[in-house]
């Protein structure tokens, strides 16, 4: 319980009357650790996102038949994941 008061910047004492009084907790903050971690993250479904691409571009080129649509929601749901990403980052 300690870490998680910490973590939401609150005394332990402060964080127990909140819960006990159904007072709204702050969101839990993010460390620089924590940010570095999401950056990578970021990184890693660039490059994913870039071989999908690549693969998304060969079946729209007829060479992947029957997999365009697949390819291309997946881009989709990427693409969506990385702004998340960078808008808890920023």
């Amino acid at each position: 319980m300690k870490d998680l008061a910490r973590a939401r910047g609150l005394s332990l004492s402060e964080m127990i009357r909140r819960a006990a009084l159904g007072i709204r907790m702050p969101s839990r903050t993010m460390d620089r650790t924590d940010v570095l971690y999401l950056a990578q993250v970021l990184g890693h479904l660039g490059h994913i996102g870039g071989n999908l691409n690549q693969l998304a571009r060969r079946a729209n080129a007829g060479k992947l038949p029957g997999h365009d649509a697949e390819l291309a929601q997946t881009l989709v749901g990427i693409d969506t994941l990385r702004n998340r990403l960078r808008e808890i980052i920023a």
